[in-house]
C-alpha cells in the first residue's frame, strides 16, 4: 500500500486517531487501510459516525457536538490525526471536520496520503454526485477532466451520454478504491 512518508509519520505519532464509520458497529474502511501502511498501535482510537447518504448535512453533525471527544483530546495537548478515503482536498469528510476545528481556534494541517487528483496541470471538475444529464453536459464542456462520484444509480442514463459524446473508451470506472472489492475499469 503506498503512502506518502509525511502521512505516516502523522499517523504513527498520533495520540489519537479518528476513524470514520458509515454505520455504528462496522469497521472503519479508512482505518483498515492506513493500518496496512502504518503502525497506529499506539494511538487511541475514536471512531466517528459519517453515515453516506445523499443530502446528509455534515456541517450541521458536526456542529451539533459529534467534534467534542476531538476538541477535549486537543485541549488536553494531544495530537490528533482523523484518516479518510479518497484525495482530501477535493471531496471528503474530514474537510468539514477541519473548517470547523479552524472556526474553534484549533490548528489544523493536511497530510496527503496520495498526490492530489488536482495536481495535473489541467482543469478537473468534481461532482459529488449525478445532478442531471444537463449539468453533465454542461461540465463535459466546460473541463478537460471530469471526476463524477457516486454515479452508480445514474449509470443506465450515463453510459448512453458518455458512447454519444465519444468519451466512454476514455472514462475509467471505480469503486471501493483501496479496499478489496476495488473495481477499476
Amino acid at each position: 500500500l503506498d503512502m506518502t512518508l509525511r502521512a505516516k509519520q502523522v499517523l504513527e505519532q498520533a495520540d489519537v486517531v479518528v476513524a470514520p464509520v458509515t454505520k455504528q458497529g462496522s469497521a472503519s474502511a479508512a482505518y483498515t487501510i492506513a493500518a496496512q501502511a502504518a503502525d497506529l498501535s499506539r494511538a487511541q482510537i475514536l471512531e466517528m459516525l459519517f453515515p453516506m447518504k445523499a443530502h446528509t448535512d455534515y456541517r450541521e453533525r458536526l456542529r451539533s457536538g459529534i467534534l467534542q471527544p476531538v476538541c477535549a483530546a486537543l485541549d488536553e495537548g494531544k495530537l490528533v490525526a482523523m484518516v479518510t478515503l479518497g484525495d482530501v482536498s477535493v471531496y471528503s469528510t474530514a474537510s468539514y471536520v477541519r473548517q470547523l476545528l479552524e472556526e474553534k481556534g484549533y490548528e489544523t494541517r493536511v497530510a496527503k496520503a496520495k498526490q492530489s487528483l488536482c495536481e495535473n496541470g489541467k482543469t478537473l471538475g468534481i461532482l459529488p454526485g449525478v445532478a442531471s444529464r444537463e449539468v453533465l453536459e454542461q461540465a463535459f464542456d466546460e473541463f478537460d477532466n471530469l471526476v463524477i462520484m457516486k454515479a452508480g444509480r445514474a449509470l443506465s442514463w450515463l453510459l448512453p451520454l458518455l458512447e454519444e459524446r465519444g468519451l466512454l473508451e476514455h472514462t475509467t470506472m471505480l469503486r471501493d478504491v483501496g479496499m478489496a472489492s476495488e473495481y477499476v475499469g
